[in-house]
């Protein structure tokens, strides 16, 4: 074979030398030439379609494909897509215009895959494009109405249609043509000169006594740096997001697969993965708790002895919630029909596109630098200081573009372990999980067991509910807490209740801890309250939309917690599902195949906005005038491809009445930005949004004052023009903002905001309680959707055509992000519904594979028409309010209420795959 062989990458000659034969593709373009806007996302399986570019005029998976296999090729990265003359491809155009992408991380495949097809057709047919874009995973939003902008994009090139790209599109901070060409930075994306590269040694047993961990042999093996074991770290030996709970590395007992007993710290990754082999372990395995019924049982193992004294009885128990509002008895004593039922619902895995990710640097000056996408700096940087035993200010957390997040990147992955592998090794170290790692050791949506008991009179009313429920929380703690105080609070969905019991269990077991996963225990308890509501409105033949109307909540109407909304928190329930019928009326009904059955499934929900429960909410922003007449918004939220980013800049925009071209937002850095609390519970756009508003508001005082002394100028006659300050009665110049901004003055404003005032519930409620001094939480979202799909009632095989999702959003500052949110959303809550699941048994993970997860691709999306309903919060910022999370929640109980209504069976157990609803079918499921 020669010594090299010549390729062509974005039209320039590229000679491959002999050493590089057996690299992937992937790797050359990534590691050699630096063309890293092509992504890895599983393990160079071909799953994920991340990495596709165009070879020889075919879009091609590169992870698979070795570099001795392309003499002559020619090769075409999404680099080659950003702008030339003045403006992108019109690939680029669209997908922005039309809001299709959110993280970004997936976009390269995406792109590339449809650029490859617009290469050989410009009028591609449905299947053609549906072909083309299905091969890559999107886990934002599943890429829901590419084919719309594909077909956009072509009729640009053919010449049909003008392009309709502006200045304004350019400056879209949201989804900028940096982030989907490549140019922005993910963790992945840096490198360091003499970077090492660090793999824990898992556990790998649920449960077990750690008798022996020798890393001599380890240690000697070529290209080996360093091997960390707990008598490595200067600081506590222990971590964890609400609990400290969790080992850093254990040397006494291992509760999950994922515990760590060893770092292994080496010059290459081949090397690292040798080494770990060699790390000589002996654990003692102990009884596994693998299921709540397991944990409960009044002989299991204690696996926090901590706890034995909190719930002698339950000594598994992490936490127990309760609440009470009238009386439950008397209440069902009313009842005409009383329905009992059990629901169960799986582990779900987040999935995000871009695998867990850290690089660790120590500075100059003995600061440990973190190199990481994650959604709670400040508490990564907490937890990373402690371990270190440093001082919080000798920790550096810089926020990196996130290729998703939906709530598992609120806990510790790799920060800590690079961290001390930096400060051990004094080089820069990369910890990045492989995605088989990142399935098996992550933390999950929370499994639950589900027991609803409710009362309804024969008009409908419903008159008592005693509702428990029993989350597993997994080995560690997590946001186990505080998710299962959610599943309480939204237990019964978004009605008024008179007569309610509810408990709520947070349970230990040996499986993978389960935390914070957007809708945060609203999905799973939606599940079963709507199903469960559904079932008594069919069996007594009432309207589901109209008796929904009957108890949802409303201004004046108490929550079961006791929270009676006013207009200082909001409601949309009302709204909503009056939305969902007018759409529903107005909805064709698809024709069915053979032997298929069509049938239509409401539900509801709600959700909190921001922290709540007397727990302070803040968090602050900084606007400036730079050098260069922009203005620079600093805040420490982190944008994860949900658009808070763009939401600070709009806010900032209006303030200030300038256009989004002259604003940059930087964000996250715990020493560069302001503060803004973990990135959780919908806040960023109400909480972040305001500091921001405030900022620039303080900003703009400033700036109108000073223009006002020094010019002798009213105010009220001061405005921003292109960048020029003008009188705008007479339409002449005052000073350009470059002009003002070089002078001696600095013009900044930093802000800090605090949400309304909460309160936690009291245990005993009246049925119909008086306002209270403060809300639980000062805003919430509301939704309601329906479900059209088709039942094959031989195979049991589901075909979703259309989801209808009507959302209060509060007043929509960006219209299409909000689109984007609900719809990605509702995409989540269809797998929820009908096919994710990560199955453990007996502690030891059996899904490790991205393909194994269920996860819908663009072929498996429906229509969705997604309805923002304008409902302006009076406290939020321009009567904003986040909404991220909400729309999975009414997801997968529309679907089950759906296949109900085509079928007459009811699934209780999700997802509902094909198999579980031919059982029921069959009459064999519960």
């Amino acid at each position: 074979m020669d010594k090299e062989i010549n390729i062509v990458v974005n039209g320039k000659d590229v000679r491959v030398e002999q050493k590089y034969f057996d690299w992937p593709l992937l790797k050359f373009l990534r590691e050699e030439l630096r063309r890293t806007g092509t992504k890895q996302g599983c393990d160079s399986k071909g799953t994920c379609g991340l990495c596709k570019v165009i070879i020889d005029g075919k879009a091609r998976i590169s992870c698979v494909r070795k570099m001795s296999s392309l003499d002559g090729a020619v090769i075409e990265t999404i680099e080659n897509l950003a702008v030339h003359d003045g403006i992108p491809h019109p690939l680029i155009q669209t997908v922005i215009q039309d809001g299709i992408f959110q993280c970004g991380f997936c976009a390269s495949g995406a792109i590339l895959s449809a650029k490859a097809l617009l290469d050989e057709t410009l009028n591609p047919s449905d299947k053609e494009i549906e072909r083309a874009i299905s091969g890559t995973l999107c886990r934002c939003a599943g890429l829901n109405r590419m084919d719309q902008s594909i077909k956009r994009a072509a009729g640009i090139l053919r010449g049909d249609i003008e392009s309709t790209w502006t200045e304004e599109d350019t400056a879209n901070e949201y989804m900028s043509i940096e982030k989907l060409t490549g140019q922005k930075i993910y963790t992945d994306d840096l490198s360091f000169d003499g970077m090492l590269i660090a793999k824990a040694v898992r556990a790998n047993i649920p449960h077990g006594k750690v008798k022996k961990i020798d890393v001599s042999e380890a240690e000697k093996m070529p290209g080996i740096v360093k091997v960390l074991t707990s008598k490595d770290i200067p600081g506590e030996n222990i971590y964890g997001l609400v609990v400290l709970d969790q080992q850093v590395f254990c040397d006494d007992v291992v509760r999950y697969v994922g515990d760590t007993l060893a770092l292994v710290i080496g010059e290459t990754e081949e090397q690292v993965e040798e080494a770990i082999k060699a790390v000589d372990v002996e654990i003692e395995p102990l009884a596994v708790v693998s299921t709540i019924a397991d944990a409960l049982k009044a002989d299991a193992p204690v696996l926090h002895t901590r706890l034995k004294d909190v719930y002698p009885d339950m000594p598994n128990v992490l936490k127990h919630f309760h609440v009470r509002k009238g009386d439950p008895e008397k209440g069902f004593a009313e009842a005409d029909l009383i329905y009992e039922q059990r629901y169960r619902v799986p582990f779900v895995e987040h999935a995000y596109m871009e695998p867990e990710t850290s690089i660790g640097v120590l500075e100059a000056d003995g600061t440990v630098k973190v190199y990481v996408g994650s959604q709670g700096p400040v508490e990564d940087r907490e937890q990373v200081a402690q371990v270190l035993g440093l001082e919080e200010e000798k920790v550096q957390i810089a926020h990196m573009y996130m290729g998703g997040g939906f709530g598992g990147k609120e806990d510790i992955a790799g920060q800590i372990h690079a961290a001390l592998a930096a400060y051990r090794t004094g080089k820069p170290v990369k910890v990045q999980w492989s995605r088989e790692e990142s399935i098996v050791v992550s933390y999950k949506r929370h499994a639950a067991e589900l027991y609803y008991k409710m009362g309804m009179t024969r008009d409908g009313k419903l008159v008592a509910a005693d509702v428990k429920v029993y989350g597993d929380t997994g080995a560690y703690a997590s946001a186990g807490e505080t998710v299962l105080f959610r599943m309480m609070a939204f237990a019964c969905g978004p009605y008024e209740m008179p007569n309610v019991e509810v408990n709520t269990y947070a349970v230990h077991t040996n499986n993978n801890p389960a935390g914070a996963f957007r809708g945060y225990g609203s999905p799973q308890v939606a599940f079963a309250a709507e199903t469960h509501i559904q079932h008594m409105i069919d069996t007594l033949g009432l309207d589901p939309i109209e008796t929904r109307l009957m108890h949802a909540l409303d201004y004046g109407k108490a929550t079961i917690t006791g929270d009676v909304l006013t207009e200082d928190v909001g409601a949309g329930m009302v709204q909503c599902l009056n939305a969902l019928k007018t759409e529903l009326e107005k909805t064709e009904m698809p024709q069915v195949g053979e032997n298929e059955k069509l049938g239509v499934g409401i539900a509801c929900a709600y959700k909190n906005v921001g922290l709540g429960i007397s727990v302070p909410d803040r968090s602050s922003a900084q606007v400036s005038l730079e050098k260069d007449g922009r203005f620079l918004v600093r805040h420490g939220g982190t944008d994860m491809g949900q658009g808070s980013n763009q939401v600070v800049a709009t806010i900032t925009s209006r303030v200030l009445g300038i256009p989004l071209k002259d604003i940059r937002v930087h964000t996250g850095d715990t020493r560069e930005d302001p503060h803004g609390g973990i990135t959780t519970a919908s806040r960023a756009t109400f909480v972040t949004g305001n500091a921001a508003k405030l900022a620039a508001e303080g900003l703009r005082g400033m700036l109108w004052e000073t223009i006002s002394q020094e010019f002798g100028i009213s105010e009220d006659l001061i405005e921003i023009r292109d960048g020029v300050f003008v009188n705008n009665e007479t339409g002449g110049e005052i000073i350009p903002l470059k002009t003002l901004s070089s002078g001696a003055s600095q013009f900044a404003y930093m802000a800090d905001y605090e949400a309304p005032q909460t309160q936690a519930p009291f245990e005993e409620i009246p049925s119909y309680p008086g306002v209270p001094k403060a809300p639980l939480h000062f805003a919430y979202d509301f939704g309601a959707q329906a479900a059209i799909l088709a039942v094959n009632l031989e195979t049991g095989a589901v075909k979703v055509h259309k989801i209808i999702a009507a959302h209060d959003s509060g007043e929509p500052l960006i219209y299409k992000n909000v689109i984007g949110q609900i719809e990605g959303a509702v995409v989540q809550g269809l797998g929820y519904a009908l096919s994710e699941n990560f199955i453990i048994e007996e502690g030891m993970p059996k899904t490790k594979r991205l393909k194994e997860l269920g996860l819908l691709r663009f072929r498996d999306i429906p229509e969705i028409v997604a309805i923002p309903i304008t409902d302006p919060h009076p406290k939020g910022p321009f009567g904003a309010k986040g909404m991220g999370e909400l729309a999975l929640s009414p997801t997968a109980p529309a679907v089950i209420n759906a296949i109900h209504d085509a079928t007459g069976v009811w699934v209780r157990e999700l997802p509902a795959t094909q198999e579980r609803v031919k059982q029921a079918l069959e009459g064999k499921g519960e």
